[in-house]
C-alpha cells in the first residue's frame, strides 16, 4: 500500500509520517519515501544517516522543460532493474537508510543552494517511483509530500493507494484538506483527515469547523509535548499522548488489524 501524507507546511505532517511508520513497523515493512523539497529533518527524527538523494541515482537534477521526458527515460532505465517493477530494498545502500525498527527511508532530492532552480524534477521522480513501485503483501510505503499543493500539479495522487491529509488548528489547512478530498473522490482513493496539535479548547471548534466544510476528522492527535522538546533538540522522535492517539486512529482505519 503507497500512502500519501499531505497537508500545508506547519502542521507536523513530517512527524507525524515517522511516528505512523515506528507504529506500523510492528505489523508490517515499512519505508518512507521523503518528497519534501524543503524539509532536511527527517533522517534525524527518525534516528538514521541521511541518504543519499535518488535524483543523483539517475544522474542529478535536470532544470529545462524539454529535458523533463529524457529524465523520465533516465530514471527508468536506472531504477526499472526487472519486469516486476522497482524493489526499494534492492537500491544501492547509499541510496536507503534503515532505523532500528527497519523503517528504510529514501530521499528525493532536497533545494539546498541558491539559484539552483525548482522542485519539479524532484516531483517527477517521486511519481514514476511510486508507479513503478513493486510491493509485497507486507509492505508499506509512507510517501511524506511537499508541504502544501505542489504535488497535486504534478499528480502523483494518481499513483498513490491512499491520502492521509494532516490538518492543524488552522482554516488553511482545512481548505487544502478539502482540496484534497475532491480529488481523492475523483481519482477513487481512500482518504481520511487526521487532526493533530490539538487541545479540549480547540477540538471542538475544530470539529465543527471541518463539518460545515464537509470534512470528518477521522482522528485527532492531541499536542504532545516530549515530541516536541525532542523536535527542537534534534533527537530522534520521541512522543508519549501522540503515540497513544496514532496507534487508536490507525487500528479505526484498518490500518492495523490486531
Amino acid at each position: 500500500m503507497k500512502i500519501m501524507i499531505c497537508g500545508k507546511g506547519g502542521t507536523g505532517k513530517t512527524a507525524l509520517t515517522v511516528l505512523i511508520a515506528k507504529i506500523l513497523s510492528k505489523y508490517y515493512k515499512v519505508y518512507i519515501i521523503d518528497s519534501d523539497e524543503s524539509n532536511i529533518v527527517l533522517p534525524m527524527l527518525l534516528g538514521v544517516a541521511t541518504p543519499k538523494p535518488l535524483v543523483e541515482y539517475i544522474g542529478g537534477k535536470k532544470e529545462e522543460e524539454e529535458e523533463f521526458e529524457k529524465m523520465k527515460t533516465d530514471i527508468a532505465k536506472a531504477l526499472i532493474k526487472a519486469k516486476e517493477g522497482i524493489k526499494l530494498n534492492l537500491l544501492p545502500s547509499d541510496y536507503i537508510s534503515f532505523s532500528n525498527e527497519g523503517i528504510g527511508l529514501v530521499t528525493i532530492g532536497k533545494v539546498r543552494e541558491y539559484g539552483e532552480g525548482c522542485a519539479c524534477p524532484f516531483n517527477i521522480l517521486t511519481k514514476i517511483l511510486l508507479s513503478n513501485l513493486a510491493l509485497d503483501k507486507n509492505e508499506i510505503v509512507l510517501v511524506d509530500t511537499d508541504a502544501g499543493v505542489e504535488h497535486i500539479g504534478r499528480k502523483i495522487e494518481e499513483v498513490s493507494d491512499s491520502i492521509i491529509a494532516i490538518v492543524d488548528p488552522t482554516i488553511e489547512s482545512l481548505e487544502i484538506a478539502s482540496l484534497l478530498k475532491k480529488i481523492a473522490l475523483n481519482l477513487n482513493k481512500k482518504f481520511w483527515i487526521i487532526a493533530n496539535k490539538i487541545t479540549n479548547e480547540i477540538e471542538e471548534i475544530l470539529i465543527k469547523e471541518a463539518e460545515n466544510m464537509g470534512l470528518k476528522i477521522d482522528g485527532i492527535v492531541r499536542f504532545d509535548k516530549k515530541m516536541y522538546i525532542s523536535y527542537l533538540k534534534r533527537e530522534p522522535l520521541k512522543a508519549d499522548v501522540a503515540l497513544i492517539d496514532l496507534e487508536k486512529i490507525l487500528k479505526n482505519l484498518n490500518l492495523i488489524i490486531s
